[in-house]
């Protein structure tokens, strides 16, 4: 006290009412989803090698249970008093890396997840070597009084003989769940039970949670070591999975993979998978007034040669061309449809700090780099942001001016956060240009190889005006009107030859409209027989336990119905590239896909001979009309299978290589361990109606070669030598790849 000033000074200390973790749990937390992926965070951070979501239904507001289960590090009693309880403790900063793991938690924000999901939390937590658990129980209503004050609320802390965290309790759950069982041991963790939700769970919920935590973890850097299960009760049991992006997003177009450093050192390497081409660059960021370019370090710039705020940054990005799509469809069997819908559910630019997501970076809707404003301004040259998947990764070590907003909800925008922008916007700008440039090319590469009017193919050839002249100018010379003539039966017998030909290709052409009329009219009946059968099996678990066997009897016939309708499905999908060709430009697809399905199609066949097939494992992406190709290996495929009947039957081996031999050019081998061509036709395989087949037509390798050479500029050639030592084809495709 000071007297003599007559002023009183006294000591005073906040004293938050109760109510303010149920206000901060809502206002840090934006979602539930949000909240559920914090507490994986906190999984994380505790070193856990998996954590699983484990929903207890009923799923409604007041009723219900959400476990977080995880098999980290556990927590002494200590520490739940300690740390766990106070919020924004230091105990992360101090000690950000533990087992080569930074930490993602700083703020204590997982105590406000667990508020926000339910009304009362039980926490069961044990450490690795301990007999013993902590068990903490959380009231979270007992904060929503107005007139208490939060250090008079005190929460029940107990230790006690291991129980949740063991083998025979919910830690089993995790340690047992498909792929990860027999994995991991039961001797330490951290159960967290949230009890009467606050809120109900529906279908969307779920599928915001499965979409959130598939991008929690970079899926272009996954952790090995930190895996993600959801458990979910019917009517949502389709969630239940472990969480992978999906399939979808590993089939791109062009790829762009990169890094800059600190100093603004970029090392970038752009591709374009169709045709095999590959483009790498080392250079420099520069700052201009017109924002960021990449350049050669000697290049001259107006440059003001300032490092970048945000570096250092590595960047990998996967990008489509959104109407053609041919690829993925063929590499995971899904609908056009349903690949779209992935692409649109997980495009766009998501960033990753160590290893985790930054949200809402990604999100649907979310374009933070104005993509789709780019588009708009010029359609033929930008990308949008639903043809690009990719990340930003960066550190929180390496990067401390890009910080989170106070929500965890983005980044603050600041000058380091607008470089990130400006520099990846840059990047963006490179591999548009070599894009633009491929597709420009591919167009008219097409465009030379559309099919040339036929009028007056078959027209008779009239060598009369010749004949004419020459009586008129050689009236004695009877040879050279003989030799007219002898040319004017010769093209009529070529000609003949030549309609036989066409009147084959027709036959194919009709054949394949056929396959179109059945594809089309079969497709719709086979969909409804399936559905019904599932809608069957449904109604049949409906009326009862299924404890009579004719309900046992019944489930099991609708399944081998469904059972059968998939297969059918198969055959439909296995003979649908010989439908009716389509006209136009080829798709983007993988030429190793098309070569298993023309396998596929001879799949009994091969089987029946005990032929070894080794077929190639790599990844080609070519712009092709999957027919044509088809055509190709199932001519060769034939061929082979013939002669392989007259060896050995343990000595019957197909082999199959592809490899790109040069940008826009691709050689595929095709060798089997038969008896070879004898060198006495070996010139004459190739000729149309020429066959050493009993009952051969003589037309396959004379089409293959047409194909080959018409549609793709290259060649079918019969090779000298085989290294299974029988016959060996090379195919080199260099059009349109």
């Amino acid at each position: 006290m000071n007297s003599e000033a007559g002023n009183i000074s006294q000591r005073s200390a906040f004293r938050p009412r109760a109510r303010i973790m149920k206000t901060l749990g809502e206002e840090l937390i934006s979602s539930d989803t949000v909240a559920v992926i914090e507490l994986v965070k906190n999984a994380y951070d505790a070193n856990a090698k998996a954590v699983l979501i484990r929903f207890v239904p009923p799923l409604v507001a007041g009723d219900g249970c959400i476990e977080v289960i995880d098999n980290g590090s556990g927590m002494s009693l200590e520490t739940v008093r300690g740390a766990w309880m106070e919020p924004a403790t230091p105990s992360k900063r101090k000690k950000k890396v533990s087992d080569g793991r930074r930490a993602l938690g700083e703020k204590g924000i997982g105590r406000f997840a667990a508020a926000r999901l339910a009304t009362s939390l039980d926490l069961f937590s044990r450490e690795p070597g301990s007999s013993k658990e902590v068990h903490a129980f959380f009231d979270w209503t007992q904060f929503e009084n107005d007139e208490t004050y939060l250090d008079e609320i005190f929460m029940p802390i107990t230790q006690r003989p291991a129980q949740e965290v063991s083998k025979s309790g919910v830690l089993n759950l995790l340690c047992e769940l498909g792929e990860l069982k027999g994995r991991y041991d039961y001797s330490h963790g951290t159960v967290l039970r949230l009890n009467r939700l606050t809120q109900d769970w529906a279908r969307s919920h779920f599928e915001d949670l499965q979409r959130g935590l598939s991008r929690l973890v970079s899926p272009f850097a996954t952790l090995q070591d930190f895996r993600i299960k959801v458990s979910a009760p019917p009517p949502f049991a389709e969630f239940s999975t472990e969480i992978n992006p999906p399939d979808s997003i590993n089939y791109p177009h062009y790829l762009v993979e990169g890094e800059v450093n600190a100093d603004g050192d970029c090392n970038i390497s752009y591709s374009v998978l169709a045709i095999g081409r590959k483009e790498s660059f080392s250079g420099k960021l520069f700052k201009t007034s017109a924002g960021w370019i990449v350049s050669e370090p000697s290049a001259n710039t107006s440059a003001d040669g300032s490092a970048p705020k945000c570096g250092p940054i590595r960047i990998h990005l996967r990008i489509w061309d959104r109407d053609d799509l041919g690829n993925i469809v063929q590499k995971t069997g899904a609908t056009l449809s349903s690949v779209r819908h992935d692409l649109d559910a997980f495009a766009g630019v998501n960033i990753y700090r160590d290893n985790f997501r930054v949200m809402p970076y990604g999100e649907p809707n979310n374009d933070w780099l104005r993509l789709d404003m780019r588009r708009v301004q010029n359609p033929t040259t930008r990308l949008s942001n639903n043809q690009i998947v990719g990340y930003v990764s960066i550190t929180a070590d390496g990067n401390p001016e890009l910080q989170d907003q106070s929500n965890r909800e983005g980044l603050r925008e600041s000058e380091a956060f607008s470089d990130l922008q400006g520099i990846i916007l840059s990047i963006l700008a490179q591999i548009e240009t070599i894009r633009k440039v491929a597709r420009v090319k591919g167009s008219r590469a097409v465009a030379k190889d559309e099919v040339r009017q036929r009028g007056g193919l078959f027209a008779e050839v009239d060598l009369s005006p010749l004949r004419t002249h020459l009586e008129q100018a050689h009236p004695s010379d009877k040879a050279v009107t003989a030799l007219v003539d002898e040319a004017a039966h010769s093209f009529a017998r070529q000609l003949e030859e030549i309609k036989a030909v066409v009147a084959r290709y027709q036959g194919l052409a009709t054949l394949g409209k056929l396959m179109d009329v059945v594809l089309h009219d079969g497709r719709q009946p086979l969909m409804k027989i399936v559905s019904e059968a599932v809608l069957g099996q449904e109604d049949v678990d409906a009326v009862g336990d299924g404890s009579h066997p004719i309900f046992s009897k019944i489930r099991h016939r609708f399944g081998s119905i469904e059972k059968q309708g998939g297969a059918l499905r198969t055959v439909f999908r296995r003979i649908e590239p010989f439908a009716g060709r389509k006209r136009g430009r080829p798709a983007q697809l993988y030429l190793e896909e098309i070569i298993n399905g023309a396998f596929d199609l001879m799949e009994t066949r091969v089987k029946q001979l005990g032929v070894i097939v080794m077929l190639p494992k790599t990844q080609t992406l070519v712009r092709v009309d999957q027919a044509e190709i088809q055509e190709v290996i199932v001519n060769l495929l034939e061929n082979s299978l013939f002669w392989l009947e007259t060896v050995p039957k343990g000595a019957r081996r197909i082999a199959v290589d592809v490899r790109r031999t040069a940008e826009e050019q691709v050689e595929i081998t095709f060798a089997d361990s038969g008896p070879g061509v004898p060198v006495a036709i070996r010139d004459s395989i190739f000729e149309p109606y020429f066959s050493s087949k009993p009952n051969g037509v003589g037309l396959g390798l004379a089409i293959s070669g047409e194909i080959v050479s018409d549609f793709y500029g290259g060649t079918l050639q019969l090779m000298d030598s085989s290294r299974l030592g029988g016959a060996a084809f090379r195919v080199i495709l260099k059009k349109r790849v």
